[in-house]
């Protein structure tokens, strides 16, 4: 696969790498782009590979909650431009789609399940603000056995849930609060080790292996470092083994037992999910 300059262009914004490094890693890759940032990383050269996931979109994140906190929703609505995400009447709808998409049985939503009342809202806002505007996705979750605590941050330009079983104590509750702000700071991608999948692992432990060896690390201890590293990735990419944000000294699997003894409960994470505008 031959590539353009154009490509070389791409790879430097999305790693932050020197155009000649980035054209090294092209020709070493016959011009996949996964396998150029891939093979970046290996070198240890990917300072800013996050810059790929960048939103675009402009528009809100929002959350509805029912009054017993037992479910919530979370919507992402777009539209053209952040003037337009700040009016009344774009707020409006969206807090109006909230409310419409936290009635809805299914968990999942997109623009393909609006109702025709609210196809009709979305149109009268665009006539309105005189800009496209579009539902992209929702999010709802449903708790059995606790409560569901949502959190909106950046200006509604991103949004937490977070389920936590086992009661709807005040402290449970504040738990969850916390627990929604740390997944917003932090972004964990899974919840615990267990569900990081092995492919994951395995081109992880790939990667660090080469950039052990290529640091010139006797072999007799290559696996060790990679063990730490790994050890590293976990805590860094699974929200129960992150430093707990008001307590760093503490991961979030210590705190969740710690409210656990003192509100007398039995809580579990059940799961999270997170919301960034345009990703």
């Amino acid at each position: 696969m031959s590539f353009t300059a154009e490509d070389v262009k791409k790879l430097r914004e999305k790693t932050g790498v020197g155009m000649m490094v980035c054209k090294e890693a092209l020709t070493a890759s016959k011009g996949n782009m996964d396998e150029a940032v891939e093979y970046l990383r290996k070198k240890g050269l990917a300072m800013a590979e996050k810059k790929a996931g960048r939103a675009t979109a402009d528009g809100l994140i929002e959350i509805a909650t029912a009054p017993d906190g037992k479910s919530a929703v979370m919507i992402e609505v777009n539209c053209e431009t952040d003037f337009v995400a700040k009016t009344e009447q774009f707020k409006e709808l969206s807090k109006s789609l909230s409310q419409w998409a936290l009635r809805q049985p299914k968990e999942s939503m997109t623009a393909a399940d609006l109702a025709p009342e609210q196809v009709e809202q979305i149109k009268q806002t665009i006539v309105k603000v005189g800009e496209n505007v579009q539902f992209k996705r929702g999010e709802k979750i449903q708790s059995q056995a606790g409560l569901v605590e949502g959190y909106l941050h950046l200006g509604s330009k991103l949004g937490v849930l977070v389920e936590l079983d086992g009661g709807n104590s005040p402290e449970i509750k504040a738990l969850a609060r916390d627990l929604a702000m740390q997944v917003a700071a932090s972004s964990p991608q899974w919840l615990s080790r267990k569900q990081v999948p092995a492919e994951v692992l395995e081109k992880e432990k790939a990667i660090y292996q080469e950039q052990v060896r290529g640091a010139g690390k006797p072999e007799n201890v290559v696996e060790k470092i990679v063990t730490g590293k790994i050890e590293k990735f976990h805590s860094e990419v699974c929200l129960l083994e992150q430093a707990y944000v008001k307590d760093p000294q503490k991961n979030v699997e210590a705190m969740v037992r710690e409210t656990a003894a003192k509100a007398g409960a039995t809580l579990e994470v059940k799961r999270f999910v997170r919301f960034r505008l345009g990703e």
